[in-house]
């Protein structure tokens, strides 16, 4: 099976304010922070992500497994980062946390749909404790999981 490319759309939902979240991509000292989204007092938005991973079959096994520039972690755990960081005044956010973003749970016949012409796979998770501050670490996805999506369904 050859190599394909994965859309994935994570969605943060009533992420808390004053903080920024943004994707990591890459690793180690070559990881970067891409363009961030800050969520400011007074708003309550949805906020979103978008990116692409390549799967293809594990080795010696047939299950999906993750990579590109995104992708984290060994074969059977990939997940990947959402950076977290307080808001400040002037400047860029002060950079305080990550999210685990989990891509388990994940197989082929999923993979064969959401691989299909405007069709990506979605997933997202409460982005804010109870006590207002934001959730850090490895995260669950809410209701399923990640799922199928259509273009037509995100509007």
């Amino acid at each position: 099976m050859a190599d394909q490319k994965l859309r994935l759309r994570i969605r943060l939902i009533e992420p808390p304010t004053n903080y920024a979240f943004c994707l990591q991509r890459g690793k180690g000292s070559n990881a970067e922070r891409l363009d961030y989204v800050e969520v400011l007092d007074g708003e309550n938005p949805t906020v979103e992500f978008d990116l692409d991973v390549t799967v293809r079959p594990a080795k010696n096994r047939n299950v999906p497994d993750f990579f590109g520039p995104f992708a984290q972690g060994s074969s059977g755990a990939r997940f990947f980062y959402l950076c977290v960081g307080n808001v400040v005044q002037t400047g860029d956010p002060q950079w305080s946390g990550r999210v685990k973003v989990p891509l388990t749970g994940i197989d082929w016949s999923t993979i064969e749909r959401a691989t299909l012409p405007g069709h990506f796979l979605s997933g997202s998770y409460q982005a804010a404790r109870p006590d207002g501050r934001p959730v850090l670490a490895s995260i669950h996805l809410l209701d399923e999981g990640w799922t199928v999506q259509t273009d037509d369904d995100s509007n």
